[in-house]
């Protein structure tokens, strides 16, 4: 009789144990997902990634298996204030919001490559911000303002072909807004713009400026020419009057030249005679007494030889 109650509460004890563990199988083989979500088996105990991409609701699977999972949906992901270089080296601070969403056909390769979504959308951030960085390389501070949509545009082109190397879908909500540039940089701007004024009214006043250097180049060269021509007919003036004083001169000296060889001549006299006479007539044309000395004994006079 004992053994029988033995047995009848071990029987017990295990029916309850067993309906405890089936319900603990059912528990741990059942997960639920949202209308937002999507996610692929993993199998715990055996470690083994199904490809199936599970949707909302409720869903059956090997006991302790779990689900890694992804939004179905486009999550929006937001850069505020992030800084980047322009093509001028100028830091621009930019406001980027778009939204992005895992493709679900490549779903199994993406967990394979980061996991679960935590690192996956930490993937997204870097890519992306790298390519608002290289976009923002290619325009300098100008151009910013200027063509301001062509570089949203390029920066939606960027970042999609960024994502879509990491099997990500970006939407066509993407905006880029608050294009800030540095105080110094507008400084720089405004005294750009003040000196393409000056500039401009430099290039204003150019031709008259040529004109009135023209001018006076050309006054110049009309003086220039005029005191050429003074100089050079001064100097033919001066040349002439020279040649015609030094022809007088000539003139008068072989005048004197042919006066004194006729006195020669006529007069029968030789050269130190010559020089007596002409002796005598310094002496008797000079307007003040003349006094010289002669060594002993010497001759007074040349005339005829004695």
């Amino acid at each position: 009789m004992a053994d029988n109650k033995k047995i009848a509460y071990i029987a017990g004890g295990c029916f309850v144990v067993g309906i405890v563990g089936i319900i603990i199988l059912i528990a741990t083989s059942l997960k639920t997902l949202q209308s937002d979500e999507m996610a692929l088996m993993y199998n715990t105990i055996s470690r083994t990634l199904y490809n199936d991409v599970k949707q909302e609701g409720l869903h059956s699977g090997p006991p302790g298996f779990k689900f890694i999972i992804f939004p179905s949906v486009f999550r929006t992901l937001t850069f505020d204030d992030l800084d980047c270089l322009n093509k001028d080296g100028v830091v621009v601070e930019l406001n980027i919001a778009f939204q992005y969403r895992v493709n679900e056909e490549t779903l199994y390769y993406t967990v394979l490559q980061f996991k679960d979504h935590d690192t996956f959308r930490k993937a997204v951030e870097y890519s992306a911000e790298a390519a608002v960085h290289e976009t923002c390389s290619l325009y300098n501070t100008t151009e910013f303002q200027a063509i301001r949509e062509e570089f949203q545009q390029m920066v939606r082109q960027n970042v999609r072909e960024r994502l879509a190397l990491i099997n990500c879908t970006v939407s066509d909500l993407q905006q880029v807004s608050n294009i800030a540039r540095p105080s110094e940089y507008e400084d720089a701007v405004k005294s750009k713009e003040a000196a393409r004024e000056n500039i401009q009214v430099a290039e204003t006043e150019r031709p008259r400026q040529i004109t009135q250097a023209n001018t006076v180049l050309r006054e110049a060269e009309t003086q220039a020419v005029i005191d050429i021509n003074r100089a050079t007919t001064d100097a033919r003036i001066s040349k002439n009057a020279a040649l015609a004083q030094a022809e007088a001169i000539l003139a008068q000296y072989q005048q004197e030249t042919q006066a004194f060889a006729n006195i020669v001549v006529q007069q029968n006299l030789t050269t130190d005679g010559l020089l007596a006479y002409l002796g005598v007539r310094v002496v008797s044309q000079a307007a003040n007494p003349v006094y010289a000395g002669i060594d002993a004994p010497a001759k007074t006079s040349y005339l005829g030889g004695n």
